[in-house]
C-alpha cells in the first residue's frame, strides 16, 4: 500500500490498548486494559494513525482509499525487544549434544556456544551479513513484528562489533520496520582477553565512545552471568555508557543468581532479560526503578531450562514483556506469536497481561511509547490485522495462523496475497 491516506474497515475487532496509553501504564494489566472495539475501523495518513473508532465510518475520512478488514482483528504491530539476529553459520549440533546430556555452559567450555557463531560470522563478507539480517527481518514482519531490537555481540573484537552495528545502522537508515540498535559487547569474553574485567574495560574506553559519536547505538548489554561478567567486571563499562547517553539492558540471572537484577535497577536499565533466577530484592528494585522484566520463554523451550514465572514480578509491580531472543543456539524461534502463548502458558500470565508484553510493555522497554504499542491517534500506523475471531484465538493461536496483513508505518510490508 503507497496511498498517502487509507482506512481499514469491516474489522470484527481492533485491539486498541487505548486505557494504558492514555494512563502511560504498564502494570496490573486486566482484560479492561485491552481498549478492544467491536465493528471497527483504522484511518492512517502516511505513517500516522489519524483515526479510530467503531460502526459508521467518521466523515472525515470517507474519501480515503478502503482496505477491507474482512471481518479480521486490528492489533498494534508486534515489538520483538530482544533480538540477536547479526550472525552467520548454524549451531544445530549444540541441540543434539543437549540431548545428550551437555549443559550450555559445558558447550560453551567446549569451544561452543557464542564463540562458534563469533567465528562464523566473522568468516562472513558485508553482503552476506546484510542479506542474512534482511531475511530475517522478513521473517520477524510475517509474523507481525513492526519495531526489532538488534543487538550486536556476535564480534568479539572493538573492529567487529564496530563492522555489525554499522550493518544495523545502514539496514535500519531503509526500512519500514523500526530498529533499536544494541551494543551488546559484553556477551562472551574473547580467547585473547586475559579476563572478563579487562575485556570490558577495552570496550569502555576504546569502543563505546565511537559508538556514540557515530549513531551506532540507542542501548548497551551485557551477559551477567557465572561464567562470563560479573556486576564488577561490567563497571567501568556500564558507567561509561551511562555518561555517553547510552541506555542499558542486560542479560540476567539466567542460570543463577548473579545480582543482576540489582544492577540492572542499580543503573537504572531500561530492560533486564532472562531473570530465571532473579533474588526477591533484585525483583523489588527492578520494579522500584521502573526496569521492565522482560521473560524470553523460547530459550527455556529450547535449552530445557526453567521458564520465568512472573508471579513475584507481578505482586512486585514489575511491567512485564515478552520476546523471542532469537539466535543461532540457544534459541532459534523467529515467531514472537508463538513465544506470546508460550508466555501466557509457562510464565503465568494472563490474555491481557500477554497481549500487553509483545506490544505496549516492550514499547516502554525501548523508550518508544509515545510512538509504539498501541492503536491510537497520533501513534505510528504499525498495524498487525489477523484473519481471527477474537483476542482470545489470538492469544491461544500458537502463533500457527499467518496474518491477512502487516503495516508498518503506513506501509504495508506483509500480505500472503
Amino acid at each position: 500500500m503507497t496511498s498517502a491516506s487509507f482506512i481499514i474497515t469491516n474489522l470484527k475487532e481492533a485491539v486498541t490498548l487505548e486505557p494504558l496509553a492514555k494512563e502511560n501504564r504498564f502494570t496490573q494489566i486486566s482484560n479492561k486494559d485491552l481498549g478492544r472495539q467491536a465493528n471497527a475501523w483504522i484511518a492512517v495518513t502516511g505513517q500516522k494513525i489519524v483515526g479510530v473508532g467503531c460502526g459508521e465510518v467518521d466523515s472525515n475520512f470517507k474519501t480515503f482509499a478502503n482496505i477491507d478488514g474482512r471481518g479480521c482483528i486490528a492489533l498494534p504491530g508486534l515489538i520483538d525487544a530482544h533480538t540477536h539476529p547479526v550472525f552467520a553459520g548454524i549451531r544445530s549440533d549444540e541441540f543434539c549434544r543437549r540431548l545428550d546430556g551437555a549443559t550450555y555452559q559445558e558447550i560453551a567450555k567446549q569451544g561452543g556456544g557464542i564463540q562458534s557463531s563469533v567465528k562464523s560470522t566473522a568468516e562472513a563478507t558485508d553482503d552476506l551479513l546484510e542479506s542474512l539480517i534482511r531475511a530475517r527481518m522478513n521473517t520477524f514482519a510475517q509474523h507481525g513484528v513492526t519495531t526489532i531490537e538488534m543487538k550486536s555481540g556476535y564480534g568479539l573484537t572493538v573492529a567487529e562489533e564496530l563492522r555489525h552495528l554499522r550493518l544495523i545502522k545502514k539496514i535500519a537508515q531503509n526500512s519500514a520496520q523500526t530498529i533499536s540498535a544494541t551494543c551488546l559487547a559484553l556477551h562472551a569474553v574473547p580467547k585473547d582477553q586475559p579476563s572478563a574485567k579487562k575485556w570490558a574495560e577495552v570496550c569502555a574506553r576504546e569502543l563505546l565512545p565511537i559508538v556514540r559519536k557515530e549513531g551506532l547505538a540507542d542501548a548497551v548489554d551485557a551477559f551477567i552471568e557465572t561464567g562470563y561478567f560479573s556486576v564488577n567486571d561490567c563497571a567501568l563499562y556500564l558507567e561509561t555508557a551511562k555518561q555517553l547517553g547510552l541506555n542499558i539492558r542486560l542479560h540476567v540471572d539466567e542460570f543463577s543468581d548473579s545480582q543482576g537484577a540489582v544492577c540492572a535497577a542499580s543503573y537504572g536499565a531500561l530492560s533486564a532479560d532472562h531473570l530465571q533466577f532473579a533474588s526477591p530484592e533484585g525483583i523489588l528494585a527492578m520494579a522500584s526503578k521502573g526496569v521492565v522484566a522482560l521473560l524470553l520463554p523460547g530459550t527455556s523451550l529450547y535449552t530445557s531450562i526453567p521458564y520465568t514465572d512472573s508471579t513475584p514480578f507481578k505482586k512486585a509491580g514489575c511491567a512485564i514483556g515478552l520476546a523471542t531472543d532469537f539466535n543461532p543456539g540457544s534459541c532459534p524461534v523467529d515467531n514472537l506469536r508463538l513465544v506470546l502463548t508460550m508466555g501466557a502458558l509457562h510464565c503465568k500470565l494472563t490474555m491481557a497481561e500477554a497481549v500487553a508484553a509483545v506490544t505496549w510493555v516492550p514499547a516502554r522497554s525501548l523508550r518508544l511509547e509515545g510512538e509504539k504499542g498501541a492503536l491510537t491517534i497520533g501513534r505510528d500506523a504499525d498495524i498487525l490485522i489477523m484473519p481471527l475471531t477474537s483476542c482470545e484465538e489470538f492469544v491461544a493461536d500458537l502463533g500457527r495462523t499467518r496474518p491477512a496483513f502487516v503495516f508498518a508505518k503506513g506501509r504495508k510490508i506483509f500480505s500472503p496475497d
